[in-house]
């Protein structure tokens, strides 16, 4: 009897048992199917410091905005993303990236980046978008009837939506761009969807939500926690080089490395700068391109872009030049990569002038020690 009874207490606690592991598998299928909400965490948009290390126009110079090394981004906010958005790793300059994927192998690009406050005004970065699809620039006037205003506790946030497709673009990957911006007294926040055009529309209404979480997470950090995420500017090397005669070095802006002026008749002045990023800066097409886009003239495919370059020896390295002229303003540019770093030097004025400065400017690249 005594052993029967072990045996019915045994067979009730295998069944109290069974039941226990059942409660606990369906309670992980629930867990499991309510998991596609995906919270993910955003770095604190950092603002700007006053440093040489930095460039004045920031889509002057490279494809994407890219940020000055030695992020430290301390200050984090959980926001939401749709569940299709899959988290990418961060690179030097983007605070939050994310791929989205779509029908027939359909892909889109999303990225969230922080400059200084002088990265640019709403209509230079419209341009350089529209240089990356292929498209000429558009005016003040084109701009005020396109752009869309979204408002957010940061400020009011400008919204633009751009379609056009390079010259041998994969239309699966690349073919519409909805990008959005806001400056504030510290900082320019960049928000940028490229990839698949009806991807992308089928995607705007969830990146547009995103973004105003984003912009509203940002105010609800304080100046405190944004103060310590701020860019460390000072990280890039300095380098040395020989100022040619007459040009006066100015104080530079808080995006530029460092600042010249030149001189020219009837008042006009060439304007000389140097620029430094990490990474490859963009490829010379897209840089090119954008060049050409501000002294408005329209793009080229890459072809033509590489016919119109040239190599420039020197001591420590091997810099691409280009010479674009348009009917009255000229730009001429030499850029290089050393050491994990791009390098873009650039004089901007008028034809004559430029022609006149140019000999001292090739001098200049020349005198470049790193």
């Amino acid at each position: 009897m005594a052993g029967i009874g072990r045996g019915c207490w045994v067979m009730r606690i295998s069944k109290h048992f069974i039941i226990y592991l059942g409660l606990c598998s369906a309670l992980l299928l629930s867990c499991e199917k309510n998991s596609e909400i995906k919270v993910y965490r955003v770095s604190k948009a950092p603002p700007e410091q006053s440093a040489p290390q930095q460039q004045d126009v920031m889509p002057t110079n490279t494809a994407a905005p890219r940020m000055p090394g030695g992020i430290a981004p301390t200050a984090e906010t959980a926001v939401t993303t749709p569940p299709n958005w899959e988290a990418q790793p961060l690179s030097q300059m983007r605070q939050a990236s994310f791929l989205v994927k779509g029908d027939n192998g359909a892909v889109a690009d999303v990225s969230f980046v922080s400059l200084g406050s002088a990265a640019g005004n709403v209509l230079e970065n419209v341009n350089r978008w529209l240089g990356q699809l292929g498209q000429p620039p558009i005016t003040e006037q084109k701009l005020g009837e396109m752009a869309q205003r979204l408002h957010t506790s940061l400020g009011d946030v400008a919204i633009v939506d751009l379609a056009g497709l390079p010259d041998n673009a994969d239309p699966g990957r690349d073919g519409r761009i909805i990008a959005a911006m806001v400056t504030t007294s510290n900082a320019t926040l960049f928000f940028k969807m490229r990839g698949n055009a009806d991807l992308a529309e089928a995607q705007k209404g969830d990146f547009i939500k995103w973004v105003a979480g984003v912009c509203d997470a940002q105010m609800q950090a304080g100046p405190s926690q944004m103060a310590a995420a701020a860019p460390q500017t000072t990280s890039a090397p300095p380098i040395k080089w020989t100022t040619p005669e007459g040009w006066t070095e100015i104080p530079p802006s808080s995006m530029r490395y460092a600042s010249f002026s030149v001189s020219a008749q009837d008042g006009d002045k060439i304007d000389i700068s140097v620029v430094t990023f990490p990474g490859d800066g963009g490829s010379d097409a897209d840089n090119v391109n954008r060049w050409r886009g501000q002294i408005g003239l329209a793009p080229v495919d890459a072809n033509a872009v590489t016919s119109q370059l040239a190599p420039l020896k020197t001591e420590d390295t091997t810099f691409s030049t280009t010479d674009i002229a348009a009917n009255k303003t000229r730009t001429i540019a030499a850029w290089t990569r050393h050491d994990g770093r791009v390098w873009f030097f650039k004089a901007t004025g008028p034809n004559a002038a430029i022609e006149k400065e140019k000999p001292n400017f090739v001098k200049f690249i020349e005198s470049v020690r790193f």
